[in-house]
């Protein structure tokens, strides 16, 4: 790697020179396009003469595993869904704090609904999120 570093700085080197010594007139840009092809060609080479076959052999495959968000996504989505079911019973008149908990597996997520109303909050919060989708508490507030 350093031999074709230092092979491409002498080409640049020599062809910075020649251009610097040729005349300005007449065949300059055929001699500015022989002095590039000079430079790539030196560039291009050593690839020529590369062991290819190796790189052939390595394998690209990785043994990392992809981070699993799944746990947070729902999470958020239970936090975000109990913000806006409170936001929708205020809005009916019911003042209620809402908490989901995430299902994992087999089990449907929990909804708790903290309210002086739980039977009016119940049925509308049924009625928005779908009543066999969640398994349902009430609780009353603390005073």
């Amino acid at each position: 790697m350093k031999l074709w570093a230092l092979n491409v700085c002498v080409a640049c080197i020599l062809a910075g020179a020649l251009d610097l010594f040729l005349p300005r007139q007449g065949s300059f840009k055929s001699i500015k396009t022989v002095l590039a092809l000079y430079i790539l060609v030196s560039v291009v080479t050593p690839a020529a003469g590369a062991d290819w076959t190796g790189l052939a052999s390595l394998s690209f495959e990785s043994d990392v595993q992809p981070a699993d968000y799944s746990d947070y996504v729902s999470g958020y989505a239970c936090q975000s869904l109990s913000g806006q079911l409170e936001e929708r019973l205020a809005a009916a008149g019911i003042q209620a704090q809402v908490e989901i908990a995430p299902g994992s597996g087999q089990t449907l997520p929990e909804v708790t609904l903290c309210t002086d109303q739980p039977e009016e909050a119940l049925e509308l919060a049924k009625e928005l999120l779908g009543e066999s989708e969640y398994s349902w508490q009430t609780t009353e507030p603390q005073a």
